[in-house]
């Protein structure tokens, strides 16, 4: 049975050696409702499954950034609830790429090959870029205190590479929503910080750069969405598609309704499980979806393999210092057994050692 699958094993592989930064696409979009309703959605599109983890860090948790000699190491000034996974199949967890801590504030970690990051030096502490959405949502308690100290780049993120034989580079760029419907995404472009900070900014997907993206989008808001829209899995027609269908959901009250239509959207960005393209290595299948209801604090888990959405209540969490740092699997036997409010499932977890190169 074992030769059925060196095809695909090898399909694979090329896969990623065709373009070794083409390692995640996938798409995020946040609506804005009624009596200030904020709700995120996101899909993770990925190559090969990261056994993906929640992980509670409370406040007061010693976080190591990186370990090498510059690496900054900083107390969490608030608690955090993140989405955590393996960059390498097989590896052990030492990453994060989506969450939202105890005041609301969310973070969506999305590929953009166009990433320039600045050369580490000693002049900065550094940190990895898989530890990047922790330092932020650790750290600050609104987009705008978020946006206005990464402005001023106070750390490096160093760029460790990744996957299958360390040849995936880490190209991403950050998205930020909190409670009042303040968005940002941030991207490292000619060794910069470029931040567009604002309500509007309220989708996001791969390439281009986030600038031109919004002029493709441009063009297509002159045509009639209902009748007309891009089909395909690139970046660029899933962030047509998500504006469009972002703007058609229902201004419900009804919570339910609410996660439901914001799920619609992220379901039909989503892309299907079929084999490997090695023409289209940044296109990859959906492992899983979250939804992020900021004002309310409750994290929605979809994962693509599992009949069931799980979510957090944040607001039921001890974040309290000496609490303890805790986790539940997501993926597997273990996480595709859980359903509904899983705030009970969470067990003490050892803290994260994240990726260095």
């Amino acid at each position: 049975m074992a030769h059925r699958f060196v095809p695909k094993l090898l399909a694979l592989a090329l896969a990623l050696s065709v373009s070794a930064t083409a390692a995640e696409a996938c798409s995020r979009a946040t609506w804005l409702g009624p009596d200030n309703a904020v709700i995120t959605g996101r899909s993770m599109d990925w190559p090969y499954a990261f056994n993906t983890h929640f992980f509670i860090f409370p406040r007061g948790t010693k976080n190591v950034g990186i370990k090498d000699p510059n690496g900054l190491t900083w107390e969490s000034k608030y608690g955090t609830l993140v989405a955590g996974g393996t960059t390498t199949p097989g590896g052990p967890i030492d990453g994060v790429f989506d969450g939202m801590n105890e005041k609301g504030l969310g973070a969506n970690l999305l590929y953009l090959a166009e990433t320039e990051w600045p050369t580490p030096g000693t002049d900065k502490p550094h940190v990895s870029w898989a530890a990047w959405l922790q330092y932020v949502l650790s750290n600050f308690a609104t987009v705008a205190e978020a946006v206005d100290a990464i402005a001023k780049e106070p750390i490096y993120l160093v760029p460790a590479n990744f996957g299958p034989g360390g040849v995936a580079h880490p190209t991403v760029h950050l998205s930020l929503t909190d409670p009042s419907g303040d968005s940002a995404i941030i991207e490292y472009l000619n060794g910069k910080p470029v931040i567009h900070h604002g309500r509007e900014y309220q989708v996001m997907t791969n390439s281009p750069t986030y600038a031109e993206q919004l002029t493709l989008n441009t063009y297509w808001k002159r045509l009639d969405g209902s009748k007309v829209l891009p089909g395909s899995h690139q970046s660029q027609d899933r962030f047509v598609r998500a504006s469009y269908y972002l703007g058609q959901l229902p201004q419900s009250k009804d919570v339910r309704q609410q996660i439901a239509n914001v799920l619609s959207v992220m379901r039909n960005v989503s892309v299907p499980w079929g084999e490997p393209d090695p023409q289209h290595p940044n296109i990859a299948p959906t492992y899983w979806r979250t939804v992020l209801d900021h004002g309310r604090k409750v994290y929605y888990f979809e994962s693509a393999l599992s009949p069931s959405v799980v979510w957090v209540n944040l607001n039921e969490v001890d974040f309290s210092p000496g609490s303890g740092i805790r986790a539940v699997s997501l993926e597997g036997p273990e996480g595709f057994s859980l359903m509904g409010r899983i705030n009970g499932a969470f067990k003490p977890a050892d803290n994260i050692t994240y990726l260095k190169p």
